[in-house]
C-alpha cells in the first residue's frame, strides 16, 4: 500500500485524481455490497405480532402473539419488546421517541425456520396506564435491528361519571353484480347471503349483532341498489358465466337465502338508524364538477328504494356521502334532498372555514358558496380507518378511544369510507361485545349525537372542490360518461317522469355512475361493466328515438307570399313523448316562431305552421330534446307570380284546345 501511495504521488495531477476516483469507486461498490449483504441476511424473513386480547385493563396482564419466519436464513440475537408513548393509530410512523419501557423476551435467541410462541407481561411492567400505545416487537444484534413488527396496545380508562360517547357508521354495500340484462355476473352476492358456510362478510351479521347486542347502538348507510339486487335474486333470477347461464328460479334455496338477506337487513334497520344515501354509490364529486343534478336523483331514487325495500315509516333525516366525500358544490345534494344531517372525515376540517370561537365545537352548520346549507359532524379519522377501513385492525380502534378519553374528547364517531368494511363477523362480535360491557363507553345514533351536541347557529363556510380526474382509465371511462349522459339527458327531458321505461333507464345510469372510480381503484372488472352499462344506455336512447318520425308537407305551387307547412310527427313508442319541432329555412319567417313544444301521443301528431317567403327555398322541419336533432325532413317552397300565372293559364288552355282539337278532329276523321 506504501508504494502504491508513493506511486500515485510521482504521478502527473489528471492521472493520480483518475486512479484515486477508480480506487474510490471500487472501495464504494465493496462498501455497498457489503450493506446489501447485511440488509439481505433478513431478506425474505418475517414476523407478526398481535395481542390476544383488543382491549385490556390496568393492573392486568397482556399476552402478544409472536410468530417469526427466519426463510432459511440464520437469524439470531435478542428479543426485544418495546413500548413507545401512547399516539394515534393514524399517524404515519407512530412509532416515536424513546419507549417507556424495553422488556427482554429472549437473550441470544436463533432461528432458521418458523417459530410461533406467546410472550405475557403485566401493564405495570410495560409501564402504560389507560391510553393506546405502540408496541414493537424486534430481533436485535449489536444495537441494529434484524427483524421486527408492530401492534397496538389498548388499555382501558377506569371510566367516570363522563362516558365517551361513540357513533358507529357501518356502510352495507357490494360490489356491482348485474350487467345491462339484469343477470348476475358471478355468485359473490349469493354467497354472502348463505347461512352456511358463511362469507367473513355475510350479510346476515346485521340482524345477528342487534339480537346479540341490543344496546350497542348502530347507524347503517345501506346502498338501495343492495337491495334491489336482493329483491331480483329473491324473484328468481340466473347467473351467466360467458356462455353458460345457470337459472335459479323462484322458490329455490337460492332465491331463499337471498330473501332472508334482505329480511335480515329489513330487521336491523328497524333496530338501528338508517341514513340516506345514493341510489348507487357514486361518486358526487364527480356529478357536482359538471353541474349534473344526478346526485339529486340518486338521493330520492335512494330514498323510495329504502323505504319499499326496508319498510321505513318515514324518510331517513341523515344522509351519507359514500366515501364521506363532500365538496363544495356536491354539498347541495344532499341539503336539497331534505337531509339535515351528515358526518365528514376529520381532514375535512382543513377545508371548512371554523372561526376561532367554534374551533372546539362537535358539530358544525356548514355551507357552499350558493348558500346551502347542513349540518355537519367530524368522524375521528383514526378509529374509523381501524375499525372500518381496508384492513380492520380492531385493537388500533380500541386505542383511538382510549387516547380520545383520556384527551378529553366528549364525541368519537367511526364511519366507514369504503363501499364495505373488511372487518370479518367474528372480530365484529368481539368488538360489540367489548363495547357492551365497557361502562366508560355509550353508542348513539347520528341523529342522536346531532341533538346533543347541536350546531352553532353561525354557519361556516366549506372550501373543497371536486378533484381533476387522473390515469388513463379514469379519462376513458370519463369520456364514455359525458357521452351516455348526454344520451340520457336528451331522453329523460322528453319523457314522463313517471315512465316505467324512463325509470329503468335512470337506475341503469345510476349504475354506470357507480363504476367510476378515479385512480388506483378501478378494477378492469368493474370499468367493463361500466361500459356495457354506457353502451347499454345510449343503445336504448337511440331505439326509443327512432321510432320518431316527421314529414313535411307544402303547397305545390304558390301564388302569394304566404304559406302554411303540415308538419306530421309519427311517436312509433308506446307512450307519449314532449319534444320540441323546430322549422327553419332561407329568406322564410315564421309569423308565429320557429319552434313550439309538443307533447306526442303514440301515433301521428298533425302540426300547422304559417310561413312567409320572398322566393324559392326549403323548409327543414326537426324533431328535437335539448337542441340534438332527433328527426328531421325537408320541402321546397314554389312560389309562383301573377305574370307566370297568366303564362300558366295560356299554356294550359292552349294545352287544353290542342288536345280538343286532337280528340274531336284529327282522331274522328282517322
Amino acid at each position: 500500500m506504501t508504494q502504491f501511495l508513493l506511486r500515485c504521488k510521482r504521478m502527473p495531477a489528471p492521472g493520480r485524481t483518475a486512479l484515486l476516483l477508480l480506487v474510490l469507486a471500487i472501495a464504494s461498490g465493496v462498501l455497498s455490497q457489503t450493506c446489501f449483504q447485511s440488509r439481505a441476511r433478513a431478506a425474505g424473513a418475517a414476523m407478526t405480532v398481535s395481542t390476544d386480547k383488543y382491549l385490556y385493563h390496568a393492573g392486568g396482564s397482556a399476552t402478544f402473539n409472536i410468530a417469526i419466519n427466519a426463510a432459511g436464513q440464520p437469524l439470531s440475537g435478542d428479543l426485544l419488546l418495546k413500548v413507545y408513548p401512547a399516539a394515534s393509530p393514524a399517524s404515519a410512523n407512530p412509532v416515536q421517541g424513546d419507549p417507556l419501557s424495553t422488556v427482554t423476551i429472549k437473550n441470544d435467541y436463533s432461528l432458521s425456520g418458523q417459530d410461533s410462541f406467546s410472550f405475557s407481561a403485566s401493564t405495570g411492567r410495560l409501564g402504560v396506564k389507560a391510553g393506546g400505545y405502540p408496541v414493537r416487537v424486534s430481533l436485535e444484534s449489536g444495537g441494529r435491528e434484524m427483524l421486527g413488527a408492530t401492534c397496538w396496545l389498548a388499555v382501558a380508562p377506569a371510566g367516570g361519571s363522563q362516558p365517551l360517547d361513540l357513533v358507529l357508521i357501518w356502510t352495507v354495500s357490494a360490489p356491482p353484480a348485474q350487467n345491462p340484462a339484469g343477470e348476475f355476473v358471478d355468485a359473490s352476492l349469493l354467497d354472502r347471503c348463505q347461512a352456511n358456510p358463511r362469507t367473513p362478510d355475510t350479510l346476515l351479521q346485521h340482524q345477528d349483532v342487534q339480537q346479540k347486542f341490543p344496546q350497542v347502538k348502530t347507524t347503517y348507510a345501506i346502498e338501495p341498489e343492495l337491495l334491489d339486487e336482493l329483491a331480483a335474486m329473491a324473484g328468481g333470477f340466473n347467473i351467466r358465466s360467458g356462455n353458460d347461464v345457470k337459472n335459479y328460479p323462484a322458490g329455490s334455496p337460492a332465491a331463499a337465502a337471498a330473501a332472508g338477506c334482505l329480511a335480515g337487513l329489513s330487521q336491523a334497520a328497524s333496530g338501528g338508524e338508517i341514513l340516506a344515501a345514493p341510489y348507487a354509490y357514486t361518486d358526487l364529486s364527480l356529478l357536482a364538477k359538471n353541474g349534473w343534478d344526478d346526485g339529486s336523483g340518486q338521493f330520492r331514487v335512494g330514498d323510495n328504494t329504502l323505504e319499499s325495500r326496508l319498510g321505513l315509516s318515514q324518510v331517513p333525516k341523515g344522509a351519507y356521502a359514500p366515501g364521506l366525500n363532500l365538496t363544495t358544490d356536491s354539498l347541495h345534494y344532499l341539503s336539497a334532498t331534505g337531509s339535515e344531517y351528515t358526518v365528514l372525515p376529520g381532514s375535512l376540517r382543513a377545508a371548512v372555514q371554523i372561526p376561532q370561537a367554534l374551533a372546539g365545537a362537535v358539530s358544525y352548520r356548514i355551507r357552499d358558496i350558493n348558500g346551502e346549507r347542513i349540518t355537519a359532524l367530524f368522524a375521528a379519522d383514526d378509529a374509523s380507518a381501524a375499525l372500518l377501513g381496508g384492513q380492520a385492525d380492531p385493537a388500533a380502534f380500541f386505542a383511538s378511544l382510549a387516547n380520545a378519553y383520556e384527551g378529553g374528547s366528549q364525541l368519537v364517531i367511526a364511519a366507514a369510507t369504503v363501499p364495505s368494511p373488511a372487518i370479518t363477523e367474528q372480530q365484529r362480535d368481539q368488538v360489540y361485545d367489548i363495547i357492551s360491557r365497557e361502562s366508560w363507553i355509550n353508542t348513539m345514533t347520528l341523529g342522536e349525537a346531532v341533538k346533543k351536541y347541536p350546531p352553532s347557529t353561525e354557519p361556516v363556510i366549506l372550501f373543497k372542490y371536486a378533484d381533476p380526474v387522473s390515469g388513463y382509465v379514469s379519462q376513458t371511462y370519463y369520456q364514455k360518461l359525458e357521452a351516455a349522459h348526454e344520451s340520457f339527458e336528451d331522453y329523460r327531458a322528453a319523457v314522463d317522469p313517471d315512465e316505467a321505461a324512463l325509470i329503468t333507464l335512470t337506475r341503469k345510469m345510476f349504475i354506470a355512475e357507480n363504476g367510476y372510480w378515479a385512480g388506483e381503484g378501478t378494477r378492469p372488472e368493474d370499468a367493463n361493466r361500466g361500459f356495457a352499462y354506457f353502451d347499454d344506455i345510449i343503445k336504448r336512447v337511440k331505439a326509443e328515438f327512432g321510432r320518431l318520425s316527421i314529414s313535411v308537407g307544402l303547397p305545390l305551387l304558390q301564388g302569394s307570399a304566404d304559406g302554411e307547412a303540415h308538419v306530421s310527427v309519427t311517436n312509433g313508442n308506446h307512450y307519449p313523448l314532449s319534444a320540441d319541432i323546430v322549422v327553419e329555412g332561407n329568406n322564410v319567417q315564421f309569423p308565429r316562431g320557429d319552434d313550439r313544444r309538443l307533447t306526442l301521443p303514440p301515433g301521428e301528431t298533425d302540426v300547422k305552421i304559417p310561413y312567409r317567403g320572398s322566393g324559392w327555398s326549403r323548409i327543414r322541419a326537426t324533431v328535437q330534446s335539448r337542441g340534438h336533432v332527433l328527426a328531421d325532413d325537408s320541402a321546397t317552397i314554389h312560389p309562383i307570380s301573377d305574370r307566370a300565372w297568366i303564362v300558366i293559364a295560356v299554356a294550359a288552355g292552349a294545352l287544353a284546345g290542342g288536345a280538343s282539337y286532337y280528340f274531336f278532329a284529327v282522331r274522328r276523321r282517322g
